[in-house]
């Protein structure tokens, strides 16, 4: 885990949730960040064929590709939706039902893009953000929205202060925190960094975040 501390001086707030377009965000050294798309993947036959029995060969594969693919991504909805259903009914969580629906709606809305083929949310930073939310029950509601890659994104704001989270699908979280400068007002202070999310709060913690996004 680190993260940094900056002093932003009188520059206001901006911290506008990612849209469609490639995320950028902030990583240990402050400095932008942005997703690099995955290598698309192809078939491949291991030993040269010819004439018809090359395009039965061809054939089979394209059709099992296309099946486990197919396959993989009901599975991917599957779970979504269940981790959706956990959440609008998990005594744990305070605002359950307000981020159920904001998900499900988000769900709803990239499974009506344009060409889309995926899950709707990326299964495993949902995943991540649903152990957040079991582990810090007396959460205030956050706004969410999705990064480029479908990642959850959720926001906390209070007066002068803002607490923004990307849930990454590997169990760690990207994260800002801006608050006022205790000696300077009028100055905003900005704290950001990448840790494990089941440690997420203990790292914020020094910066008072509890007295202001807990119910």
């Amino acid at each position: 885990m680190s993260f940094t501390l900056q002093n932003a001086g009188s520059v206001p707030v901006n911290d506008n949730p990612p849209g469609r377009e490639t995320y950028s965000g902030w990583n240990v050294e402050g400095a932008l960040f942005h997703a690099v798309p995955a290598p698309k993947k192809g078939f491949f036959l291991l030993t040269p064929t010819t004439g018809e029995e090359s395009r039965e060969v061809l054939g089979w594969l394209e059709k099992k590709g296309s099946s486990t693919q197919a396959d993989l991504l009901s599975n991917e909805e599957e779970q979504v939706q269940d981790l959706i259903f956990r959440i609008r009914t998990s005594r744990f969580i305070s605002c359950r039902e307000s981020v159920a629906n904001s998900l499900l709606k988000l769900f709803n809305d990239a499974k009506e893009e344009e060409d889309f083929v995926g899950a709707g949310i990326a299964i495993g930073s949902l995943r991540n953000f649903y152990e957040f939310l079991q582990s810090n029950p007396s959460l205030k509601c956050p706004t969410i929205s999705l990064t480029s890659e479908y990642n959850i994104y959720a926001s906390w704001r209070a007066d002068r202060k803002l607490f923004s989270v990307h849930f990454l699908p590997d169990r760690n979280s990207r994260f800002v925190i801006f608050k006022p400068n205790d000696l300077h007002p009028e100055r905003q202070v900005r704290i950001s960094g990448v840790t494990t999310t089941d440690i997420l709060m203990d790292t914020a913690a020094p910066y008072g975040l509890r007295d202001w996004i807990s119910e």
